[in-house]
């Protein structure tokens, strides 16, 4: 049986050779012509081996092609090819997602989940929302939605539906360990809290679990209301933030710094060099400092870190951070999905990040897993890392 192309490739083959004749021609203009013949030439290729094998499965494959998960595949091969764990495609649901990360807001129950067998899984509750008044936990599978199975409807669309306008409400059927329970919760539109603050005697202590746009707001409140409390040395606890918003760590190195302060070295893929310092009206801190950090410290958080003791003498207690040093930036497509590519590496003046990550000043063995869950269940005389900061900072305080 003959198949003739579908219009629609037809349509996208010969936008293609316009977008190559459009390259070559302004190209030309701005005089690097000859620099891009031999790629806009692999580009064509390209192209022409996929439109061979398009035109061969359409003609002669005897079965049916999901045409949104060839498109998927082909994006998510093109990422797969680069050679960088870093880089990563993202589908239209997980863009969301993560613009909503970054934003510091949350729509929905307040949990976030994972496929498992099916089934969206808790894999955190955050604080104060309706999930976690409704007592939903880590762990928990959700395995109806007002009355439908995410095994019909399909997960993304399950988690669509946990995702619902503001004040729907919903009920969920929650498995735990084989045994079931019910749970009605509304969603709402609410802000991440990222900054968590504690005490310990004269010690203050901040743990910023992300870095999104609301984190600096947050960090600023908490500690301009432990220095009104009088407080002689401050904790900074980083360990499990993976956060990558790199401008709200550097803003609130800014607010710890003095002016004119260099907080971070950017070297861009071409070799460029660019140079953050601290704004006029920025100070130092007068107190000491100790920055608590674990193996899932990266990014933002490790840099955090790395100028904090580069630029503070902070003390720094855990274990050696991830070595997550590339700077990322994330490039929507037109269909609502976007891709995320490492562009730049981060560091601080006199410490390298990317690949060796921070050495800690004082080794502190992690909790069980260190994860959120099992730090939560700890305090100052159980954490291990917590513990040994607290002594360290307590030493280095003045001695009236």
């Amino acid at each position: 049986m003959n198949r003739k192309i579908p219009l629609g490739l037809t349509i996208a083959l010969m936008a293609i050779a316009a977008a190559i004749t459009f390259i070559i021609s302004t190209s030309y203009s701005m005089g690097i012509y000859n620099s891009l013949i031999p790629d806009v030439q692999q580009r064509a290729e390209m192209y022409q081996k996929l439109e061979q094998i398009d035109a061969y499965v359409r003609a002669y494959y005897d079965g049916t092609i999901d045409e949104d998960k060839l498109i998927e595949a082909l994006a998510n091969g093109y990422i797969s090819i680069l050679d960088n764990a870093d880089a990563r495609y993202m589908t239209a649901q997980e863009y969301t997602l993560y613009r909503e990360h970054l934003s510091g807001t949350h729509l929905g129950i307040g949990v976030y989940t994972r496929e498992d067998g099916g089934y969206p899984t808790v894999t955190e509750v955050l604080a104060n929302s309706p999930a976690a008044t409704a007592g939903i936990n880590v762990g928990d599978s959700i395995v109806e939605i007002n009355g439908q199975s995410p095994l019909d409807i399909g997960y993304y669309e399950a988690t669509e539906l946990l995702r619902s306008a503001a004040g729907t409400q919903l009920e969920l059927t929650l498995r735990t360990a084989g045994v079931d329970r019910s749970a009605v919760v509304s969603t709402i539109q609410m802000t991440v809290a990222t900054v968590q603050t504690a005490s310990y005697g004269s010690l203050g202590y901040i743990k910023v679990t992300e870095f999104n746009e609301k984190t600096f707001q947050q960090f600023i409140a908490a500690y301009a209301m432990l220095r009104s409390q009088g407080i002689e040395g401050l904790l900074i606890d980083l360990r499990n933030n993976s956060g990558q918003l790199f401008d709200s760590a550097v803003n609130i190195l800014g607010a710890l710094l003095p002016a004119g302060t260099t907080v971070a070295m950017n070297e861009g893929r071409d070799g460029t060099l660019t140079v953050y310092d601290t704004a006029s009206g920025s100070r130092e801190a007068d107190i000491p400092i100790c920055v608590i950090v674990n193996s899932r410290t990266e990014g933002p958080a490790e840099l955090m870190a790395a100028v904090l003791k580069d630029q503070l003498a902070a003390s720094t207690v855990g274990v050696t951070t991830a070595g997550e040093g590339n700077l990322f930036e994330a490039y929507p497509l037109y269909d609502g999905t976007a891709i995320i590519l490492p562009i730049s590496t981060l560091g601080s003046v006199n410490i390298a990040i990317e690949g060796v990550g921070l050495k800690p000043d004082y080794e502190a063995p992690a909790a069980f897993d260190d994860t959120d869950e099992e730090l939560a269940l700890l305090d100052e005389t159980t954490d291990p890392a917590l513990k040994r900061a607290i002594e360290v900072l307590t030493s280095r305080i003045p001695v009236e």
